[in-house]
C-alpha cells in the first residue's frame, strides 16, 4: 500500500502541530540556538520496522536541513539494540520533534511487528492475512500501510470498496436475500456477506454469492460450512481468531483470516532515540 506524499506531508505536520514544537519552552530557554546534534534512534526489542520514511519526513518538516547517516527500510527485521535511523541536524529541532516521531514509528512498527506474527502461523497453509477497518480514527491508511508491512493484504479502506453484508443490515432489511438475488455478476462479484450460522451459509451458497464470511464460528462449525461451501465461494473467517488458534484455523483450507487485532490492539514496540552533541 502506497500513501502519496502529501497525505504524509499532512500527516506529520498535525503531529507537530499538535505536540506544539515550535512552542517548545524547554529546549528554547536551554538549549543553544545553534548547537548541533546527531541522533540515534534504536531498537529496544525484535521487531518490524514500519514507518521509517514518515518518521524521516517528521524531522525533515521540522528540523529543515538534516544529514541523513542511517536508515533503516521498512520491512526489515530489526534485532534488539539495532540503530534504526541515524541524523545529524539542529539539536533544538531535533529534540522539539522526538516524541511525536517516535510515537509514529513505535505505533506503526508495534502493527507491523504483531501482524507479521499472525502472518507466520498461516504461511505453510498459504492462507491470506486480512486487516479490517477497525482502526484509530484519522490514522488508518497508515496502520494500514503497517499491517502491508507486516505481510498482511489490505481489505477495505472505507465504506465505498465492496459490498458487505453484516448482521445489522438483516436485522433493519428483511428483504436482503432477494435483494442479493437481483444482482448482477459483476455486483456479486464484489458482493461479501457474513454468516453467523449454517442455516445462513446454505441460504447464501443457493444465491451464488462468491465470498462468504464466516463469523465467530468454533473450529467443528467452520469444519461444516467449509463441507458446504466446498469450491463455489471463497471463505473468509473472523471473530475470535488468536495467535493460538489461528493456525488450526488456517488447516481447514479457509482462503482468508481477517484480525481486527493487528491494528486495533498492537501495542507499541520499544525504540529509543539518543541525542549527542557535534
Amino acid at each position: 500500500m502506497k500513501i502519496a506524499n502529501k497525505e504524509v506531508i499532512k500527516f506529520v505536520e498535525h503531529l507537530l502541530k499538535e505536540d506544539k514544537v515550535h512552542q517548545d519552552i524547554t529546549s528554547n530557554y536551554f538549549i543553544d540556538k545553534g548547537q548541533q546534534a546527531r541522533a540515534t534512534i534504536f531498537s529496544k526489542e525484535k521487531i518490524i520496522i514500519s514507518g521509517i520514511d514518515f518518521t524521516l519526513e517528521l524531522f525533515k518538516r521540522n528540523c529543515g536541513n538534516i544529514k541523513v547517516l542511517l536508515k533503516s527500510k521498512d520491512g526489515s527485521k530489526i534485532k534488539n539494540n539495532t540503530k534504526i535511523l541515524i541524523i545529524e541536524g539542529n539539536a533544538k529541532k531535533i529534540l522539539s520533534a522526538e516524541r511525536a516521531g517516535l510515537n509514529l514509528l513505535q505505533h506503526l512498527s508495534g502493527i507491523s511487528t504483531l501482524t507479521a506474527r499472525y502472518s507466520q502461523k498461516i504461511k505453510k497453509n498459504k492462507v491470506i492475512l486480512l486487516d479490517t477497518r477497525k482502526t484509530t480514527p484519522g490514522l488508518r491508511k497508515f496502520e494500514k500501510y503497517a499491517t502491508f508491512i507486516g505481510g498482511a493484504k489490505n481489505h477495505r479502506l472505507d465504506l465505498s470498496e465492496d459490498y458487505m453484508i453484516k448482521d445489522n443490515h438483516l436485522i433493519l432489511d428483511n428483504k436482503i436475500y432477494e435483494k442479493i438475488a437481483k444482482m448482477n455478476k459483476n455486483e456479486k462479484k464484489k458482493l461479501v456477506i457474513e454468516c453467523d450460522n449454517l442455516f445462513q451459509v446454505k441460504k447464501i451458497i443457493d444465491l451464488n454469492v462468491k465470498h462468504i464470511l464466516l463469523d465467530n464460528m468454533n473450529l467443528k462449525t467452520m469444519k461444516k460450512a467449509k463441507e458446504i461451501i466446498g469450491k463455489k465461494a471463497k471463505i473468509e473467517v473472523s471473530g475470535g481468531v488468536n495467535l493460538k488458534n489461528i493456525t488450526k484455523i488456517s488447516r481447514i483450507g479457509v482462503d482468508f483470516i481477517s484480525i481486527g487485532a493487528i491494528t486495533q490492539s498492537a501495542p507499541a514496540v520499544n525504540i529509543s532515540l539518543n541525542l549527542k552533541k557535534i
